[in-house]
């Protein structure tokens, strides 16, 4: 298969803009219909805006409104000292506040990895400000009233092991002293085309470091607090969004059968699977962009059946 059209991050396409919450300042790139349909795509570890290049400009050319975020503590959105604020329901808070500052409503929400367990918790704490949810490799962990350490978790989901080092206090300063090895390393692979790429990964990174992207690994009894505060009942765990799981065959953190009976939690969630590693959306363009496009006519098509019969 002919390899597609490399996509740089300074391509016309994309439009850098900055939105001010209030209490974040956010950094995110737009493209497409400024009225149509609004995408929000939310990247991972150590990804940012730039991981969805390919979706982007794909959904942008299919006349969709793109708005693909640098997540807090990434890129050139700020990366507040407080840990508090890298939660899962923190999150949530920041971004609700960036959909008000732009005046958007509702959205379709997009993400991958660290993005992907995003959206199914903005799925519970914000479940009206959505027209549907995509998750890329991470399925739905409903919340529970009991809590694991990241030893446990490592004891049931040895891959997990990693997230050690991540969670040790001396890793920020190892990793910031050789930032070009370190994500040569995790995204080569996936996710970077060559060497101008990765330096201007690199230079992202210079804004405010590895800090606030591993504080999100930080966060696990932040995140359980939150739940068991928020959403104390087990009715509430249920997503009732239309959602869509995809699901990387080849992930080697996030096995495909983690995702199994996903539908018990999130009633009419599909499915679909592609045949690649954790960075499939760089790894397998054309196969995650048509998976993609057939999720969000179905999530469109699912919300106009809906409105009908509301009508009746």
């Amino acid at each position: 298969m002919a390899r597609l059209p490399h996509i740089g991050p300074n391509d016309p396409a994309f439009t850098h803009k900055f939105a001010q919450t209030k209490n974040v300042k956010y950094h995110y790139v737009e493209a497409g219909d400024p009225n149509g349909e609004p995408l929000v795509l939310v990247h991972g570890f150590p990804d940012f805006w730039y991981g969805w290049r390919y979706q982007i400009k794909f959904f942008a050319e299919l006349g969709y409104r793109v708005i693909a975020i640098d997540n807090i503590g990434y890129g050139q959105t700020d990366a507040p000292m407080e840990l508090e604020k890298y939660g899962l329901k923190a999150q949530s808070d920041h971004l609700a506040g960036l959909l008000d500052a732009l005046d958007i409503p509702k959205i379709t929400l997009i993400g991958h990895d660290w993005g992907g367990a995003f959206v199914w918790r903005f799925g519970l704490y914000y479940p009206g400000r959505l027209n549907g949810i995509i998750s890329i490799c991470t399925p739905y962990n409903p919340p529970t009233s009991t809590y694991k350490t990241l030893e446990e978790v490592i004891a049931i989901l040895p891959q997990f092991a990693y997230q050690r080092e991540f969670v040790d206090p001396e890793t920020t300063a190892k990793l910031d002293g050789n930032k070009s090895k370190f994500l040569s390393s995790v995204l080569l692979a996936g996710d970077c085309d060559g060497q101008a790429e990765l330096d201007y990964m690199v230079q992202e990174y210079s804004h405010s470091g590895l800090r606030g992207p591993l504080n999100y690994y930080k966060t696990r009894k932040i995140n359980f607090d939150d739940e068991l505060v928020h959403i104390p009942h087990r009715h509430q765990h249920i997503i009732h969004t239309p959602s869509w799981m995809i699901l990387a065959k080849n992930d080697p953190y996030l096995l495909p059968h983690m995702a199994n009976g996903m539908g018990k939690v999130v009633p009419g969630v599909k499915f679909a699977t592609v045949e690649a590693g954790h960075f499939c959306m760089t790894e397998k363009v054309e196969e995650v962009n048509q998976i993609l496009k057939t999720a969000v006519e179905d999530l469109i098509a699912r919300r106009n059946e809906a409105a009908a019969k509301a009508s009746l």
